[in-house]
């Protein structure tokens, strides 16, 4: 029997402009694309400057001037990017991200690293690289780069949690009807607001689905509860001067065993450099490994790896 895969695949395109007809829907272009990956669209809510969808497998987030496409599960988001290029063109993008973190059954899956990165390679001429050591968590990394992107204003971090309390993971059971629960649990998040336009899904039989945009920003979470390997992720693009508040707020939630941090940003980001906005010290965890990462003369990226210090043997 298969088991859901957690820990998600990731593909990002940062256009050299503004493109004003990208979010289009109504030509269908953004099912398809889903579709194309092995996903569906499920619901999708809007502000201003962004789309958010909320899909089968994670996520779906369009501006007029980048994408980014979160899937878990099976899918194969590399297999979106044809469809993507069909309606913008080659070489209107300034950069391409894709990222893959390490999976727990990576024998289920209908592709590996290296099948994803000869497929994108046919496309762009490409960087590859490993953030943290092969034989504990990592994330690969997939890197194009061309000219300057429209802005630098691109700040992600995100949080892989793997071994969450099991008395949290069972709010996130279709049977446990934790809906109020939920909500109790994210409204102590810092990033969450009266103005954050919120869509969230419960699966059938478990697992769970948050997205929320305010402005230009998104934050997006998902929950694999399974017990025989229970991760959930934190992504966003809303990150403040001091960024370990919210590491702390959700892994004080979910009470991981083990979590990884992935920050990536542009050389001008407003608070300083990479290290200032991520933790030194988190109470109950300890520092498995830290890597600071210099993509390129735009981009930069620090990967972390915690354990609870209960783990550490």
């Amino acid at each position: 029997m298969a088991h859901f895969e957690g820990p998600e695949k990731k593909i990002e395109i940062i256009l050299a402009k503004p493109q004003p007809n990208l979010r289009y829907k109504s030509d269908g272009r953004w099912r398809r694309v889903v579709r194309a990956s092995g996903a569906e669209i499920l619901n999708c809510v809007s502000t201003a400057e962004l789309d958010g969808y909320l899909l089968s497998e994670s996520s779906l987030f369009v501006w007029e001037d980048r994408l980014l496409l979160i899937t878990c599960g099976r899918t194969t988001p590399v297999q979106a990017l044809p469809e993507i290029l069909g309606f913008i063109d080659r070489d209107k993008i300034a950069f391409l991200f894709y990222e893959r973190k390490n999976l727990n059954f990576p024998g289920e899956q209908t592709t590996g690293v290296e099948d994803d990165f000869s497929f994108l390679s046919e496309f762009f001429p490409c960087k590859t690289m490993r953030f943290g050591s092969g034989d504990r968590d990592h994330v690969h990394l997939f890197y194009y780069g061309n000219g300057e992107p429209a802005s630098l204003r691109h700040t992600t971090l995100r949080v892989l949690m793997h071994d969450i309390d099991p008395s949290v993971g069972q709010c996130f059971t279709h049977t446990s009807h934790g809906a109020t629960n939920v909500r109790d649990m994210f409204a102590g998040l810092s990033l969450v607001n009266a103005s954050m336009v919120l869509d969230t899904h419960f699966f059938n039989p478990q697992g769970y689905s948050l997205n929320g945009l305010f402005e230009g920003g998104y934050l997006t979470v998902h929950v694999t509860p399974e017990p025989e390997a229970s991760y959930t992720s934190l992504e966003t693009n809303i990150v403040e001067p001091d960024g370990c508040r919210i590491i702390d707020e959700i892994t004080r939630i979910f009470k991981p065993a083990r979590f990884c941090i992935f920050l990536k940003t542009g050389d001008n980001n407003p608070h300083g450099r990479l290290n200032d906005i991520l933790p030194t010290d988190l109470p109950g965890f300890g520092l498995e490994e830290s890597g600071h990462h210099r993509l390129d003369r735009h981009f930069n990226a620090v990967f972390q790896c915690y354990r609870r210090n209960d783990e550490f043997t």
